[in-house]
């Protein structure tokens, strides 16, 4: 198998290291630097529960050299997807993305078509430098077919990968879920600047971040969704259904996990674009939900304000970046 992986940074690299470890011919589609470094010295990759490992993989910054695969894997930020898309030139007969948001599959099905599904990532990852990936965060990988998929073509992709990725045929769901929780640790970690685990270490940071991913498990289920709980700590539905007192306890002892293990330097994605000043994928984490909290009339003041600052911060970034 042939697998390309556009937009290569933390979560593209640690992916590609997978499917190289599996036997495919990995070429990764990155940044200048990382892209030289991995060519120069392999992909070296930085686990919290593996060590380190380096991979031997090739790597190129032009989209249009990264040739045809079985596979592509779609790993940039969506503000910066149209572009890689349209320089890619080759073909493939299955692609997913593990970006953020509930609308990250669309570029795919207008590019791909048929080879298209829906795909959900819940793991970490930190670009350390050029060539090097860290493994920060453990969890699942999820894929499922949407509307207009060719059959079959998740079960292949978790085929190819069956240690870590899974086909879902409630893909939706699980979707949904996923963004619901994304606007939670995204917007808390945002405005605060803090580490993963302080959000559920610190109480008022708690507070928010509960009462912010009840607001926007109000939206998912206005659009007739139902969450779920997904394996692992994070369990959706049951933290907004739970009784409120409740539900903070159990992200305490979930904090309480994170540090006794040593789960203390993970950083959400949005903070770490923010100390390297790169833009932030509001319009596809926060904007489908302020929106359609609007068209419906939902009470979600700390969404919808949540979401302007977060706006706010984006622009500002752009600002400085010229």
């Amino acid at each position: 198998m042939r697998v390309v992986v556009l937009g290569a940074g933390a979560l593209g690299s640690v992916y590609g290291s997978w499917f190289a470890d599996a036997g495919a011919e990995v070429m990764l589609v990155a940044r200048r630097p990382h892209a030289e470094a991995v060519r120069e010295r392999g992909l070296e990759v930085r686990s919290y529960d593996a060590g380190t490992t380096i991979h031997r993989v090739d790597a190129t910054d032009d989209p249009a050299a990264a040739g045809d695969a079985d596979l592509v894997l779609v790993a940039a930020k969506s503000f910066d997807v149209p572009a890689l898309l349209a320089a890619y030139t080759g073909r493939c007969s299955m692609a997913f993305s593990v970006q953020n948001g509930v609308d990250q599959a669309l570029p795919l099905v207008e590019r791909f078509g048929p080879a298209a599904v829906e795909g959900v990532s819940m793991v970490g990852g930190t670009l350390v430098g050029p060539g090097v990936a860290e493994h920060s965060f453990g969890g699942a990988t999820y894929v499922g077919d949407i509307a207009g998929t060719a059959p079959g073509t998740a079960a292949r992709i978790a085929a190819a990968l069956p240690e870590r990725i899974t086909e879902r045929p409630d893909i939706t769901s699980v979707q949904w879920t996923k963004a619901t929780l994304a606007v939670a640790a995204m917007g808390v970690v945002a405005l605060t600047r803090s580490i993963y685990h302080r959000m559920f270490v610190t109480p008022a940071l708690r507070e928010a971040f509960l009462d912010l991913m009840c607001e926007a498990a109000l939206v998912a289920r206005s659009e007739g969704v139902p969450l779920i709980d997904l394996p692992g700590p994070m369990r959706v539905h049951t933290f907004t259904t739970l009784p409120r007192e409740e539900a903070l306890e159990v992200l305490r002892e979930f904090g309480e996990h994170l540090v006794a293990t040593g789960q203390t330097g993970v950083k959400v994605s949005a903070l770490q674009s923010i100390e390297r000043g790169r833009p932030l994928e509001v319009d596809a984490v926060f904007a489908p939900f302020a929106r359609r909290a609007a068209e419906r009339g939902l009470d979600v003041p700390l969404l919808a304000g949540v979401t302007r600052m977060m706006f706010g911060i984006d622009a500002a970034i752009r600002e400085d970046a010229g």
